[in-house]
């Protein structure tokens, strides 16, 4: 006799409010490393990254978009 298996769907998922959602750009010619929470992120020149908007609230993330060398688009 076949036996079907089936996988339960998890009863919670990760979801983040897409208003939470931002892009990171790297308007420059410079390559960044970003010191984030989780470890290091390189951003290169011209190169973008979703992510979340509470990244704008980390010291070297507020000066690099402050100084202007990246910009924050809407998710």
């Amino acid at each position: 006799m076949d036996r079907v298996v089936t996988m339960k769907k998890p009863d919670t998922t990760w979801m983040e409010d897409p208003d939470e959602i931002i892009v990171l750009v790297n308007r420059t010619t410079n390559n960044y490393i970003l010191e984030l929470p989780a470890g290091r992120v390189r951003l290169d020149a011209g190169r973008r990254m979703r992510t979340l908007r509470s990244i704008l609230k980390l010291p070297q993330i507020k000066t690099l978009v402050d100084q202007g060398d990246l910009a924050v688009e809407e998710g």
